[in-house]
């Protein structure tokens, strides 16, 4: 299935480089790109899109505003924010207005189009350097009684869960995990669906933060 992606950055050069990753793939395609926010609304209003992958900083519009008012429409696309700015505010306000990813422009190649396939599938990614920083701000764990402590430790995780959830921490995505252990993307998806049970979570991005900081 062919995911359709709106690019919007006021840099001529990103757009070009992240135009030529995306036709590197089999499953994403450009349908069009905006150099502020402005003119992604305005273009939105005519296409119908899957992702809107989006700088942060740009002139008329920025992306955080890009998002908020996507996000006011009937059936938004899914938004990931792309950023060379990376900061604790940026990343608090695109996850808290519902983002569904967050990379930074330096990331490799790889990492931004599986960004954007977990966006489309409902999935939520953060580049790794920023998800360490993002528990800082997480509300801290309720005490625990000694039964939910037991409860807690009443699973015991194999080998090959203990490599998928150690490379998931590091903000892979399912397709890349799959790749790095030689298994099918469905046999991680799989264990990524038995993990997220074991740990009580909803998401994979709640069940790195979960795991983190569990001590796993």
């Amino acid at each position: 299935m062919t995911t359709w992606t709106f690019l919007v950055d006021d840099d001529p050069i990103v757009l070009q480089s992240l135009r030529r990753y995306f036709d590197a793939t089999e499953d994403i395609r450009v349908i069009g790109e905006a150099v502020d926010g402005a003119d992604a609304l305005a273009q939105l209003e005519d296409i119908c899109v899957d992702v809107v992958l989006a700088d942060i900083h740009m002139p008329n519009m920025d992306g955080v505003n890009l998002l908020r008012n996507l996000q006011e429409r009937p059936n938004p696309p899914a938004f990931v924010a792309i950023t060379a700015l990376d900061s604790d505010n940026t990343m608090l306000q695109v996850l808290a207005s519902g983002g569904a990813g967050y990379i930074l422009k330096s990331s490799r190649p790889q990492a931004i189009i599986e960004a954007v396939r977990d966006a489309v599938s409902g999935g939520t990614t953060v580049s790794p350097q920023s998800l360490t920083r993002l528990m800082d701000y997480l509300p801290a764990d309720p005490p625990h009684t000694a039964s939910e402590e037991s409860a807690e430790n009443s699973f015991e995780l194999t080998n090959v869960e203990r490599e998928i959830l150690l490379l998931l921490c590091q903000g892979m995505s399912n397709a890349t995990i799959a790749k790095t252990l030689n298994y099918s993307e469905s046999t991680v998806k799989k264990y990524v669906s038995q993990l997220i049970g074991y740990f009580g979570v909803s998401s994979r991005l709640s069940l790195a933060v979960s795991a983190i900081r569990s001590g796993w």
